[in-house]
């Protein structure tokens, strides 16, 4: 593989982590709706709990990415 090859693949890989970092904060805002809509408020707290999850696990995923290319993929 060439540099140039690497590069690319690199540059792919980030931009697909960073999708899926985007599709886990959009999970996150589902969640904590769903908490807000819940009559029960151990369920609320464990949503909101599960959304606060993801949402850290999306800023790692983005983190990796970043440190793969850079922040500008």
């Amino acid at each position: 593989m060439t540099t140039s090859e690497d590069a690319g693949q690199r540059h792919r890989t980030a931009a697909t982590m960073h999708a899926t970092a985007q599709q886990l904060e959009e999970a996150e805002d589902t969640l904590h709706r769903s908490a807000q809509r819940s009559p029960d408020s151990e369920t609320r707290r464990r949503l909101d709990d599960l959304g606060d999850a993801v949402t850290a696990e999306a800023r790692h995923i983005d983190d990796r990415a970043d440190r793969i290319t850079g922040p500008s993929v």
